[in-house]
């Protein structure tokens, strides 16, 4: 996986927010097309949603594109979609049941990235509204 250009700018600590909420968000993923109960994969992909938007206002208040953090997000959906593709293998699914993981995964994906857009074309137009004068006492 190639570095992107304005992950290496960030400081360690912000990195690290970015592999913590990646590997949060992976594994919320990973328990929505597990084949729990539909309870607990609603509240998976719901608290998946919520990590996402929580990228987005993160990249946001960083100073991050759009177009960047559509790239990091792409950069992280590209991998997990191969490992659920080697998942699919090692369990044995056949072409049917492969098929309708990938387009579960894709359609949870989709979900995901429309919050992380939403929160931080919010967080950007928050950030740029006019500030109140402040007054003095």
């Amino acid at each position: 996986m190639r570095q992107l250009p304005w992950l290496v700018a960030l400081t360690d600590e912000q990195r690290e927010w970015f592999r913590t909420h990646g590997r949060r968000l992976a594994a919320l993923l990973l328990t929505n097309l597990d084949e729990s109960p539909a309870e607990t994969r609603t509240m998976s992909v719901t608290e998946a949603t919520a990590e996402a938007a929580g990228y987005g206002r993160m990249a946001a208040g960083l100073g991050i594109s759009l177009s960047q953090t559509v790239e990091g997000f792409l950069q992280f959906r590209r991998p997990f979609l191969h490992e659920l593709a080697l998942f699919a293998a090692r369990r044995g699914l056949d072409a049917a049941a492969t098929t309708e993981l990938i387009e579960q995964a894709e359609r949870a994906m989709d979900r995901l990235l429309m919050a992380t857009l939403s929160a931080h074309s919010i967080e950007r137009g928050i950030r740029s509204l006019p500030q109140p004068p402040e007054f003095e006492a």
